[in-house]
């Protein structure tokens, strides 16, 4: 039952969108002894971790794969922290392959251990046998050299005596060097196949939203390497589970989240964040804001129509200039669709993705992904349906200044839509006249329903915009604090809860 009693007019902790990293932050605060407020613009939680109704299904925004939440698989183990601070468990249901890729010169079966992968790759790219497994070892040194370091906040002064009193200086060294050359830079050091470049340039894509020519090594590493340490897990009743479960401990730790509660403006005096307006004009006072809202959004930036949430001329002007240079992601087209099951073939994983060609730069990629909630948790869809995301990436919809809200909209949205169920069937024959619902999402959709202005998923994960590089939680403004996707260590769902459990930390340590 949602708590429609009228908001006091002061609060330890206001945070400000209840995207996983905000929820994260102002759960575990709430855990923590402070009395916190969480203000959601939307009527649904989570960002772009929700889970929405569509007639008889229910079909998931953003996350496909968790990594981390399940005892005894993986090394990105922050989720269970959480819960266990908490005392919220979620209902997992499990699953031994990650995905399918498929692309022209085969298929390759993302399961199991590192080596079985291999021996797929390297059956389909004989000629590069020796460089592939160079290149492969190069990576498991580098995630080993990753998951090694504690998650700390690197604005916090005592973070450099800790990592100093824990980890041996040569090894901090190298994470910060390798922090530093793209995956682009280590590929060619050991593999020349156009061919395999492409199809890991694909994956990065598709799961760091930066190309292979851009990606830190050391994440590269991460993505390629973890997907192989336990199988894949998955929040029954959907990806929104994860933010209903926040919200238990939230709640349950005295906080409160209020829904349909759009912010207008951070209140800062003397340069100390002091509270919040709303939109109807109710004014919250506050001893700490949280701005879950994305640094866009935020602070502003020149050129685009967004009203930022703070006064600029509290903010310093290479603040504002460094706001201006962001690299934001790229968007894609999503079909949220209701299949027939008999679409599928016996066997087929809950997530596949595929090109028809070897591209070589994001530019000139093209690829499909499919990613089925219901061979997770049937009870996503009705009895003989599957409940399914397709992500089409194309770079002639994909980008958020090719879309306008204008009389030509609707027939964008509509070819675009076409172009994805053309390249949908050849992966799925017969999976267009299999659809009974659906829903079709665009950049401004995304833009719209999440109020994060460009419509993607945040700034871009390249090394110029990665680790120290990248924004961190505090401001210019004494007492605002940013978490989420665009601060320290990024974009994705063990990322933004790092990075929620690293803001909650500046202002209160675990009991």
């Amino acid at each position: 039952m949602r708590d429609r009693s009228p908001l006091r007019e002061r609060y330890e902790v206001v945070v400000i969108g209840a995207g996983i990293g905000g929820l994260t932050a102002g759960a575990l605060l709430a855990a923590r002894g402070k009395d916190v407020l969480v203000l959601e613009q939307h009527y649904l939680p989570g960002g772009s971790a929700q889970t929405f109704p569509s007639g008889r299904y229910r079909f998931d925004v953003g996350p496909k794969l968790f990594f981390g939440m399940d005892h005894g698989r993986g090394n990105m183990r922050y989720h269970q922290e959480v819960f266990a601070e908490l005392d919220e468990w979620p209902e997992l249901s499990s699953y031994e392959s990650y995905y399918t890729f498929r692309h022209p010169r085969g298929t390759l079966r993302i399961a199991g251990s590192t080596e079985e992968y291999l021996h797929e790759l390297i059956t389909c790219f004989p000629e590069e046998a020796a460089g592939i497994r160079a290149f492969y070892r190069r990576l498991d040194q580098l995630h080993e050299l990753f998951v090694a370091m504690p998650n700390l906040p690197l604005d916090d002064p005592w973070t450099y005596a800790t990592l100093l009193w824990r980890v041996p200086l040569e090894r901090l060294v190298e994470l910060n060097h390798w922090s530093q050359v793209t995956l682009g830079e280590l590929f060619d050091r050991y593999i020349t196949s156009p061919e395999v470049r492409s199809i890991i340039n694909a994956e990065m894509i598709a799961f760091c939203y930066s190309d292979l020519d851009e990606t830190p090594a050391v994440l590269g590493a991460l993505v390629l390497i973890e997907r192989h340490k336990g199988g894949g897990t998955f929040t029954k009743g959907g990806s929104g589970e994860l933010a209903k479960l926040l919200i238990r401990g939230l709640e349950k730790h005295g906080g409160r989240i209020s829904y349909r509660s759009p912010v207008i403006r951070i209140g800062v005096e003397d340069g100390r964040a002091r509270g919040v307006v709303l939109g109807d004009g109710t004014r919250i006072k506050a001893d700490w804001v949280i701005s879950n809202a994305g640094v866009v959004n935020t602070f502003g930036r020149t050129g685009t129509p967004v009203t930022p949430l703070v006064d600029q001329r509290w903010l310093r002007p290479a603040t504002r200039a460094r706001v201006d240079q962001l690299k934001i992601t790229d968007s894609f087209i999503t079909l949220f669709a209701g299949v027939d099951a008999s679409v599928f073939p016996e066997g087929t994983d809950p997530h596949t993705l595929y090109i028809d060609h070897y591209a070589q730069t994001g530019n000139d990629l093209r690829m499909i992904c499919f990613c089925n909630s219901s061979f997770k948790d049937p009870s996503l869809a009705p009895p003989g349906k599957h409940a399914l995301q397709i992500v089409y990436f194309d770079p002639d919809y994909c980008r958020y200044d090719v879309w306008q809200r204008n009389e030509d909209y609707a027939a964008r949205k509509a070819e675009a839509t076409e172009r994805a169920l053309t390249m949908a069937e050849q992966v799925f024959p017969g999976i267009r006249a299999g659809i009974e619902r659906l829903e079709v999402g665009t950049p401004l959709t995304y833009e719209d329903y999440l109020a994060k202005w460009g419509g993607g998923w945040g700034v871009r994960m390249s090394v110029d915009q990665f680790a120290f590089q990248r924004f961190q939680h505090k401001t210019d403004i004494d007492r605002l604090l940013l978490v989420g996707a665009d601060t320290h260590p990024g974009i994705g769902v063990v990322s933004v809860t790092m990075s929620g459990i690293n803001c909650a930390s500046l202002i209160a340590r675990p009991r």
